[in-house]
């Protein structure tokens, strides 16, 4: 009787590594590592981190003064262009410190794996120097604003920072304090260039941020199959479903046109009666279009990026301003 010799284990070579033992053979071959950084990569991996597609958030910060006192942008343009630039710099900031911490968790998900610094395009220590210049970036913008805008520059970054670090991981509490920083960037517009600061104007803004959040958690939570991915992905997303998020949406939306409402309807704005009457229509079908776009075609992962590619909001964006414009002017 013969008997079969046991299968011999050929050396090979992974990596640059010689492999001896089927174990260590395993190891390497199923270990998840980040991918090399390739080369000549850098600068538009670099440029990726800084989330340039996210700048367009911080165009809360003129439109806010442009909405309650125009004169005041043209008498202080290079005040309102720092703010703008010192949101810039401080929300990049922000995006390099939560795509650092999250490196991990990123490359668990389907889309953040490809992330500069979870796909290993950009190292953690280079991702750091890059949030540091951004910070240095942001305190050369911030010199020349006054004191009032400065400390809400300075209230965004310290909040965000306890979002990276904490307050995301909580449901309800994340979706708060990323409408919040849309608050302070309307209220940094406006203490920039001295325009009057408008409390119905903040309530619209922060319940305009609140929907556009709910929509994307909802999205989110929607491209979630197994309640482990949403754990492992974004732990927030346990605490909500998507009819809370719903109902949730429904509530911001009369939420939103009341307060847009009252704002136009303000002592000292002559014209306010008939802008609310004229523009309502435009207010209604911009809410009814997002939320068609969230419940039915299933978009609103990237807010800013939908609302600017849907056509039919831009149409009625701009037939909306033009109404808006023509009121101030007769």
């Amino acid at each position: 009787m013969t008997t079969t010799p046991p299968p011999v284990f050929k050396p090979y070579r992974v990596g640059g590594r010689s492999l001896t033992r089927l174990d260590e053979a395993v190891h390497v071959v199923t270990r998840v590592d980040p991918p090399a950084e390739p080369r000549g990569s850098r600068l538009p991996a670099w440029l990726a981190l800084l989330r340039p597609r996210q700048w367009v958030k911080n165009a809360f910060v003129p439109i806010a003064p442009l909405a309650v006192d125009p004169a005041a942008v043209v008498r202080h343009p290079g005040l309102l262009a720092a703010a703008v630039l010192a949101f810039v710099a401080a929300s990049s900031a922000v995006y390099v410190l939560n795509d650092w911490l999250d490196r991990e968790r990123d490359r668990l998900h389907a889309t953040k794996r490809h992330r500069p610094i979870a796909s290993g395009r950009v190292g953690p220590v280079r991702a750091l120097l890059l949030g540091v210049g951004c910070l240095a970036a942001l305190g050369a913008a911030a010199v020349a604003l006054p004191p009032t805008a400065r400390l809400a520059v300075a209230a965004y970054l310290v909040l965000n920072l306890l979002y990276c670090l904490v307050l995301k991981h909580h449901a309800l509490v994340d979706i708060s304090v990323v409408a919040f920083g849309f608050v302070l960037r309307a209220a940094a517009g406006c203490l920039a260039v001295a325009a009057p600061f408008s409390p119905t104007m903040i309530v619209c803004v922060y319940c305009v941020c609140l929907l556009l959040s709910l929509g994307k958690r909802r999205h989110e939570l929607a491209a979630v199959t197994r309640a482990g991915e949403a754990a492992a992905t974004r732990p927030a997303l346990a605490g909500y479903s998507v009819p809370l998020l719903d109902q949730l949406m429904a509530v911001l939306v009369g939420s939103t046109l009341i307060s847009y409402l009252l704002h136009l309807l303000e002592p000292g704005r002559p014209q306010g009666a008939l802008l609310a009457v004229v523009t309502l229509p435009f207010a209604v079908f911009a809410l009814a279009r997002y939320l068609q776009l969230v419940t039915v075609d299933r978009r609103g992962g990237e807010p800013g990026r939908d609302v600017l590619r849907d056509l039919p909001l831009l149409i009625n964006a701009a037939l909306w301003l033009l109404c808006l414009a023509a009121g101030r002017l007769f």
